[in-house]
């Protein structure tokens, strides 16, 4: 079995979503103060807010995940409120993540300026 080192580089994630409920991603990428996140096969991650991306604890995970199945809305806003500032997982796992900024991936735009220029 093949292992897709692109895969293998992608981090599991807690995405805070819509109504607070806590859902289990991947981290595909940081690109300013944007995470792309997806499933794992995801073709275009989406970009969420960094401060609603949290690096993936299961414990953590399970007791939001319980508040948002009970309806319990206090509770849930407790959890949310005690999640770690410094365990925003586009800070913990940027350097190890490609950026569309990476030397790489910038193209030459001279030739692009020139071009509409004729």
């Amino acid at each position: 079995m093949q292992v897709d080192n692109e895969t293998a580089s992608r981090f599991p994630v807690i995405v805070r979503a819509w109504g607070d409920e806590p859902v289990r991603l991947l981290l595909y990428r940081v690109d300013n103060k944007r995470c792309y996140v997806g499933s794992e096969s995801s073709k275009k991650p989406i970009g969420i807010p960094k401060s609603e991306v949290f690096g993936f604890d299961m414990d953590r995970f399970s007791s939001l995940l319980v508040a948002f199945q009970q309806g319990d809305k206090r509770k849930l806003g407790e959890l949310w409120a005690n999640m770690p500032v410094d365990d925003f997982a586009c800070n913990k796992y940027q350097d190890k993540l490609k950026s569309s900024h990476d030397q790489e991936h910038v193209t030459d735009t001279s030739g692009v300026a020139s071009g509409h220029a004729q």
